[in-house]
């Protein structure tokens, strides 16, 4: 307990990756974050892993402290081989979060002597089969509408932020982090993180209608399923399911909850289903949201430490 962390860079592919070690000895864990997320997603989490093993979380391309790069899969996986060399970290494990948990899924897919690969809830875009018991006609209507949606969202924090805009996501993630019951300070250092000041103004890295885009406009070119099955090293997928009852709709749309609840039901059919025909699968279902990095931040730990063999079953999480 009580780690205090250390920021550096490391060389990748001539982009220049920021890191934040945690310390700690022993076993090598490498944390990823989610899109338009930043390495302070990890605050809580790795301290907590540093007592266990050897701790540094990275800043994904193009997003917080890490300088801009040419997106792809290849790249995003060559950085994580960077940060690993530049550690000596020999067959560590890599966890991630959303797109940084498909991004370990990868590396563990390249590396089948590694420790081992935790995915919190990085499964990829839902697919067209996976909303169990509703009208494909209606889900493909409704999934148009909700991109539009997060269109409309997104388009509105692109080019430089007012004082207004900015002082309205500060308070958005004090909101979001009371509401995921995470500490303020871990938002807000994020927050501050993806920001960019030029000469102009203040933008969000990476950018809403650039990179960000790009890289959300890549998830729909990889099934992760299939990613899945080509791992040969230990793999343990953390996948998030509503509570009995659901929850609030958002934006007051009911349409909108029973359309992520249908997903869920498809995707966690899929995934044990996986874990059935592969002895090196592990799945945990949990309660939570995509936050569940936050939500459950003591089970992650608790979990991921029994997984990768760094402290003893416990009977309850």
């Amino acid at each position: 307990m009580g780690h205090k962390y250390t920021d550096l860079t490391v060389a990748s592919l001539g982009v220049r990756i920021a890191v934040r070690d945690w310390g700690g000895s022993g076993s090598g864990l490498i944390l990823i974050h989610g899109l338009s997320r930043t390495l302070a997603d990890w605050n809580v989490i790795a301290a907590e892993l540093a007592d266990r093993c050897r701790v540094v979380a990275l800043d994904v391309r193009g997003h917080g402290h890490s300088d801009d790069g040419a997106w792809s899969w290849p790249a995003a996986v060559a950085d994580v081989e960077a940060v690993a060399a530049h550690f000596k970290m020999s067959a560590p494990a890599a966890m991630g979060h959303s797109l940084g948990g498909m991004v370990a899924s990868m590396w563990g897919r390249e590396h089948p002597e590694a420790a081992g690969v935790i995915n919190l809830d990085g499964h990829g875009n839902p697919r067209p089969d996976q909303y169990i018991g509703l009208d494909p006609a209606w889900v493909s209507e409704k999934r148009a509408e909700l991109d539009a949606l997060q269109q409309q969202q997104l388009s509105a924090l692109s080019g430089p932020l007012s004082d207004g805009k900015l002082a309205v996501l500060e308070a958005q993630q004090r909101s979001l982090a009371t509401q995921l019951g995470a500490p303020e300070a871990l938002f807000i250092e994020g927050l501050r993180r993806g920001l960019e000041v030029r000469g102009d103004g203040t933008y969000l890295r990476p950018a809403p209608d650039g990179l960000g885009a790009e890289i959300y406009a890549s998830l729909h070119d990889v099934n992760m399923l299939d990613v899945y099955r080509e791992i040969r090293c230990p793999l343990l997928l953390f996948n998030a399911v509503d509570p009995p009852g659901g929850r609030p709709a958002p934006l007051g749309l009911s349409w909108i909850g029973e359309l992520t609840a249908a997903f869920r039901r498809g995707q966690t059919q899929d995934l044990e289903a996986l874990a059935r025909s592969q002895d090196n699968v592990s799945v945990e279902t949990v309660e939570g949201t995509h936050g569940l990095l936050f939500e459950r931040a003591e089970a992650i730990t608790t979990t991921t430490l029994e997984f990768l063999g760094l402290r003893s079953p416990s009977v309850n999480l």
